[in-house]
């Protein structure tokens, strides 16, 4: 493990690291491509198609021949369409991921999420599936977030992700920012912040290697160990 400093706040990604939701995703997408009666994929095929936004994530999903500007735009607006009743269908948080929530909100530690999902899908799931009191907390411990906006750099750009250290009040070297993506490792790179991966996640172990993680954890409650166990430093 490399000489990192002392992590005073994390910013977490959404999709694959705080929640499990690849199956409501891949069915709203499923669901726009039978539509347009074009061929569908297996749940698991759509790891490898999100982290990027809902455009790039319905391109991909695309037949490669089917990849133009008009295509791309009908199957997003079916996708948009589709997901604004599917999303909470079968999405869950991971196991362990409230147990890791109260111990950083026990040790203090500042939280947020950056999302590339679109900023209004980010903050009704917020809203939805960290309520204080599933934490046994009196507010919502991510009131500091941001998803995909119009006109606003999504990851990997830190442009975002600097803003919210700002509204964190905490330096980007004491912040890691959780992924389970390259995406989300790459944009840590260049935010100057420490980068975790999330193992537990939608991407390998060895993609999140590769993408230059600081540290990967298999699982949340790993996570809150370490975390627990810095705080006495």
């Amino acid at each position: 493990m490399k000489n990192l400093k002392q992590i005073k706040a994390v910013i977490f990604d959404l999709d694959g690291t705080l929640l499990d939701s690849l199956k409501d995703i891949a069915g709203a997408v499923n669901m726009g491509l039978a539509e347009m009666e074009l061929p569908t994929h297996e749940i698991e095929t759509y790891k490898s198609y999100v982290g990027h936004g809902h455009r790039e994530l319905v391109k991909r999903a695309l037949p490669e021949d089917k990849r133009d500007e008009a295509h791309i735009k009908i199957l997003c607006d079916k996708f948009m369409e589709h997901y604004e009743t599917e999303w909470q269908i079968n999405t869950q948080p991971f196991h362990g991921i409230l147990h890791l929530i109260k111990v950083a909100v026990s040790n203090k530690i500042k939280l947020a999420i950056l999302s590339n999902k679109d900023q209004s899908f980010t903050k009704k799931m917020i809203r939805y599936y960290f309520r204080g009191a599933m934490i046994s907390h009196t507010k919502n411990p991510f009131g500091v977030y941001s998803g995909a906006i119009d006109g606003k750099a999504v990851k990997p750009d830190p442009t975002v992700a600097l803003e919210l250290a700002q509204r964190l009040s905490a330096a980007p070297e004491n912040i890691a920012i959780v992924g389970d993506m390259p995406v989300d490792m790459i944009t840590a790179k260049n935010a100057g912040m420490i980068a975790i991966g999330a193992a537990w996640g939608f991407a390998s172990k060895e993609m999140l290697q590769t993408a230059g993680a600081d540290m990967i954890f298999d699982s949340p409650v790993e996570l809150a160990t370490f975390l627990e166990s810095q705080s006495c430093f």
